[in-house]
């Protein structure tokens, strides 16, 4: 079985069916549009039945939001895993869940032994990617951030090689990018604001300057050899959306040593410039400046204006606690 060309997707769906390893259900993974895998329960429903958040729909092999316009769409397995703790529900929402908890009930009494449980749905969607060890790099691409498997330069190609018949052993990397410091992602609800990362920073594998395409080649994890070919994968990719609540062990704070700083640009000639000395905004990505002496660590109106804003929430959350 090969894909071909002209089809978005790379999964087989021969090998698309498998079973939840915390539930023992099945479940069909998809490619989504976003270069990753959703996991489906493996038939339509209609859509009126779920909430709006819940519906996807298939276009060419392609998992896509929202149910397009049809009366059916398909639902995430994690959303009914029964090994996950699913918020309070209510209607036809909770007595699918609830059937899924009576299956899941019956197949432990018969002897099946699921994995250890599951810390949430991202964990249960994630299941097909390889358990990856050791030190893994983040990048960025477009304002997503992605967890690497492994250190940059050791990312190694999934394909099969024609003339060994094993993975392909040429790396993914060609040294496209840079090393870029950035605000670490804002979490959303409570457990992001105990965090309580207000200024921190991380540092990130940038992509930007690629193209779409040869970004495509990152995402399938592929050499430069195997770009467009139409050869088997050894493992599926093992990229997964970075989070930083979940993946906070593999946050760079600091610069990694494999990377080297520009060198320094002597300022004893340029001092007789015509032009004023600038200082520049102390937070990492901004590019303001000021010709005026400033204090040391100085920052711009509009960084000045989001430090305050989150002293205030941190002050905040400090006195409810």
């Amino acid at each position: 079985m090969r894909v071909h060309q002209s089809s978005p997707s790379t999964l087989l769906r021969r090998d698309a069916l498998t079973r939840c390893r915390y539930c023992c259900e099945l479940m069909e993974y998809f490619d989504r549009h976003d270069h990753g895998r959703i996991p489906m329960v493996p038939k339509a429903f209609r859509s009126a039945r779920f909430p709006v958040q819940m519906r996807w729909h298939i276009l060419r092999g392609i998992a896509l939001p929202g149910d397009g316009g049809e009366s059916h769409c398909y639902v995430p397995h994690p959303a009914f895993c029964a090994a996950v703790d699913h918020p309070e529900s209510s209607g036809e929402l909770a007595q699918a869940r609830a059937v899924f908890r009576r299956r899941f009930e019956e197949r432990v009494a018969q002897g099946f032994i699921p994995d250890l449980r599951p810390a949430d749905e991202d964990e249960v969607a994630e299941q097909h990617v390889e358990p990856v060890e050791g030190v893994r790099h983040v990048i960025a691409y477009a304002s997503v951030l992605w967890l690497a498997p492994g250190k940059i330069d050791d990312i190694q190609c999934v394909a099969r090689a024609w003339t060994t018949g094993e993975r392909c052993g040429n790396a993914v990397s060609h040294g496209e990018g840079t090393w870029t410091e950035i605000e670490i992602p804002y979490t959303p609800g409570r457990a992001g604001q105990e965090v309580l990362w207000s200024g921190s920073t991380m540092w990130v594998y940038a992509l930007h300057t690629l193209y779409p395409e040869e970004f495509r080649r990152w995402m399938r994890q592929r050499c430069s050899q195997h770009t467009g070919a139409m050869v088997d994968e050894v493992l599926p990719p093992q990229w997964i959306p970075f989070r930083p609540l979940a993946h906070d062990e593999f946050i760079l704070r600091e610069r990694p040593t494999q990377s080297e700083r520009p060198a320094a640009v002597d300022r004893g000639i340029a001092a007789i410039a015509l032009e004023p000395e600038r200082t520049e905004c102390a937070s990492p990505d901004c590019r303001n400046g000021s010709v005026a002496k400033v204090p040391k660590g100085w920052l711009c109106y509009k960084c000045a204006r989001v430090r305050e804003h989150r002293e205030r929430t941190h002050r905040k959350w400090i006195q409810r606690s």
